[in-house]
């Protein structure tokens, strides 16, 4: 009898072990689908953090350096190049010259479309061993400008630019490139936010990188060798 009485008392006794550790990882499973949401927020905020110390458009370098391309792809700068600071504010899409451009070549002329705000800029250029190419940013508003044509030995070295509001947005408001002849294109509207870049010696306007949708919302030049690098 004393037997049967232990024999109940060990079975209860592992059914309600039994039962306990259910509760317990139930109560686990309950906890870990509860701090999803949480978990999945701490991420996804970490990751928005991340983009923001990436910062828009590209990171300058001197020699290198990575700019971003419309697809989120963070492109190297070819050798011989580098990109210099930023202008305007964080909309429209990334975009950036870097894949298309090398040290050592010719640009042709630059062309803007502007009005009231900065539309479009369009370099043309020629690659060391020939392929003559269009970079144009931005969209198709404004006025075409008449191109800045650039003669023998003639470089863009310096690149002015503004920023302002439109539309609650920040963008680029004018813009003006000079040579070291001294010619010059511009246009837009001039604001009390601007700044001036100006190539290191031996460095020629090669390219864009940037932000841009219907017009131009953000711009750096990426500066480029007068010779061969590389």
């Amino acid at each position: 009898m004393h037997v049967l009485h232990l024999i109940l008392a060990i079975v209860v006794a592992l059914i309600s072990i039994n039962n306990g550790v259910a509760i317990a990882a139930k109560t686990v499973l309950r906890s870990e689908s509860n701090d999803y949401p949480a978990l999945r927020d701490s991420i996804a905020n970490g990751e928005a953090e991340s983009e923001e110390r990436r910062g828009v458009g590209g990171v300058a370098g001197g020699h290198g350096g990575y700019a971003e391309n419309g697809w989120g792809e963070f492109v190297p700068l070819p050798p011989g190049t580098y990109e210099g600071p930023e202008f305007g504010g964080p909309h429209g899409d990334p975009f950036t010259d870097a894949a298309l451009i090398k040290s050592g070549q010719k640009v042709l002329s630059i062309n803007l479309r502007a009005g009231e705000r900065v539309d479009a800029v369009i370099l043309t250029i020629v690659k060391p061993f020939g392929g003559e190419r269009t970079l144009y940013h931005g969209g198709d508003g404004g006025d075409m400008k008449n191109p800045l044509t650039l003669t023998e030995g003639e470089y863009i070295t310096v690149m002015e630019a503004h920023a302002g509001d439109h539309d609650g947005s920040t963008r680029v408001k004018y813009i003006k490139f000079t040579t070291n002849k001294g010619n010059f294109i511009e246009g837009g509207t001039r604001t009390d936010k601007n700044g001036t870049d100006t190539a290191k010696e031996g460095y020629q306007l090669g390219g864009f990188v940037g932000r841009s949708g219907d017009e131009l919302d953000l711009v750096s030049a990426i500066w480029t060798s007068i010779q061969p690098v590389g």
